[in-house]
């Protein structure tokens, strides 16, 4: 088949431009939903404008039919017809039925007997919106299963469609998932249309008593506005850009600074058109044009290579012509900026459009990278355990270098005595400065619980608990039990102290009889370690 020159949808256009009827709505980017998953429910989207079948057109896009397959339904149509931009019934005509004249690729997912539909999800082409493939006149072609290796459609996935016409052979194809499924050859415009070539494309489907999500994204389709030509002044240069695939191959390869990628600069020396060959995700070739008009005229700009600059002092760029011009000259900043200098305050790419009028254009651009000024915070002052090796790192953005008071020039510090520790980082756009105060304390020590006491009130040994230095951690219980197991006392969440949590050898105010008691002890340290104790004591009077 000869090749088919496909305009690729560029940012002129906009895929909002649809009618949208019915239950149908636009998703994100170039997605619809024809039909949520609800019963008896149609919708569609057609074109504004109309399109002229005696030109070939090539239609990439991607349909998802469903999640639910046996009891999922209906299907979706891609068709053409020349009345109007609003149309669409539920069930089984697909949102297309009785829509004369008309031409329909049927994308049929339910079994239809009166239709005559395969048990298999289907694609069928027909006209007149009869959908009955019973019919010798309204049937071009199909029905055949749409994926030869799997009977059903509705899969929860997206499939890609290919949609060739060719008006010269009379020919028109319909791929899916890469292979080719159905043909028909026949004069569509005489045949159907009645010699008028003018119409509405669009898509449509339609749910009845089952239902499905049905959606349809746009890939790359000749019916949009083709990448206008481009005119520049003589010893400018334009950036052209395309989208839409993996794989780009530019010719002629002279004047463009990369002819492999989508977006080469393009400054040639005399006016040249320039073809661009694209590949869809089944590797079939698609193509498109530009033509750079070089005009006599010179209007030289230049904003200087790729740079970086600091927070706080605007980079000025500068794209006043560097030759001489008379004629007044106009700027188009990406950003919206309509002067000749502009002051950058952020990172990102900057384009400018400069011209003389719409013959004499150029355009430049630059990568600006904003250096922000250095930031620091070593947090409050800090109380360490004096058992345990202080690592102290600061919070830091855009350091580049750091210098202690202690002499170290790494980000981290280990930290071994008490005092005050300064860290000043820098970049080469500022410098940031703080200090933190360490303290250092005894954090964990040995428990002791004397085994022997004499509560008889003569100022000695009156009492007995855990001993340990104060504030280094919390008994988070103290507990006594006499000889037959009785619980006799009992401390809980009490700090450490000299006289914290001290049994004085009573029970609920009366003295116990001397004897061996057994204790049960834990102790949480500052630094979170837990020590249990366990043993006994003596009490004499």
């Amino acid at each position: 088949m000869k090749p088919i020159f496909l305009f690729l949808l560029l940012p002129c256009w906009s895929f909002s431009q649809f009618h949208i009827n019915g239950v149908a709505s636009q998703e994100a980017g170039p997605c619809y939903t024809l039909t949520p998953n609800q019963l008896f429910s149609a919708g569609s989207i057609w074109s504004p404008a109309k399109i002229d079948l005696r030109e070939s057109f090539q239609a990439i896009f991607k349909l998802h039919m469903g999640c639910t397959d046996s009891g999922g339904a209906d299907g979706i149509v891609f068709g053409f017809q020349p009345i109007s931009t609003s149309f669409g019934q539920a069930g089984g005509g697909l949102g297309f039925q009785s829509l004369a004249p008309s031409l329909g690729i049927e994308f049929d997912t339910w079994q239809n007997d009166n239709y005559g539909d395969p048990e298999y999800d289907h694609i069928a082409i027909s006209r007149d919106g009869d959908l009955n493939h019973n019919s010798a006149f309204s049937n071009l072609a199909g029905p055949v299963s749409a994926d030869p290796g799997d009977p059903n459609i509705e899969d929860c996935a997206f499939h890609r469609v290919r949609v060739d016409w060719d008006p010269g052979q009379q020919l028109l194809q319909v791929w899916w998932d890469c292979k080719l499924r159905l043909s028909y050859s026949g004069d569509i415009v005489e045949d159907i249309f009645l010699g008028d070539p003018w119409v509405y494309w669009g898509f449509t489907a339609g749910t009845g008593a089952a239902s499905n999500l049905q959606q349809v994204c746009l890939d790359y389709t000749t019916f949009f506005q083709q990448q206008p030509d481009v005119h520049i002044c003589a010893g400018g240069r334009v950036q052209l850009e395309v989208s839409g695939s993996n794989y780009y191959k530019w010719s002629p390869a002279e004047g463009l600074d990369n002819p492999a990628i989508p977006n080469p600069v393009a400054a040639p020396s005399a006016t040249t058109t320039y073809v661009v060959e694209m590949r869809d995700a089944c590797q079939f070739p698609f193509f498109d044009t530009v033509s750079v008009f070089v005009h006599e005229d010179s209007l030289l700009v230049e904003l200087g290579p790729d740079t970086s600059f600091c927070e706080g002092v605007p980079f000025l760029l500068d794209a006043s012509p560097l030759n001489p011009v008379v004629a007044p000259v106009a700027y188009f900043w990406s950003n919206g900026f309509s002067g000749p200098a502009f002051p950058a305050l952020e990172s990102g790419t900057y384009r400018v459009t400069v011209s003389l009028d719409a013959n004499c254009i150029t355009q430049d651009w630059v990568t600006l990278d904003r250096i922000d000024l250095p930031g620091l915070e070593l947090g409050p002052d800090i109380v360490a355990c004096q058992e345990e090796l202080l690592l102290l790192t600061a919070i830091t953005s855009g350091a580049e270098q750091f210098s202690w008071n202690t002499g170290s020039f790494e980000p981290s510090l280990e930290i071994e005595a008490p005092g005050a520790y300064s860290l000043t980082v820098s970049n080469r756009c500022g410098v940031a400065l703080d200090t933190v105060v360490v303290h250092f304390q005894k954090c964990e020590s040995e428990i002791y619980v004397p085994n022997l006491f004499t509560p008889n009130f003569d100022g000695i040994n009156d009492q007995v608990g855990p001993m340990g230095p104060e504030g280094v951690g919390t008994i988070v219980y103290f507990r006594i039990f006499d000889r037959w197991g009785e619980l006799v006392f009992e401390a809980n969440d009490t700090p450490l102290a000299p006289a914290s949590g001290a049994w004085d050898g009573a029970f609920k105010g009366n003295p116990l009889p001397a004897g061996v008691y057994a204790y049960m002890l834990e102790v949480r340290f500052l630094n979170g370690r837990i020590v249990h104790k366990n043993g006994d004591i003596t009490l004499l009077r």
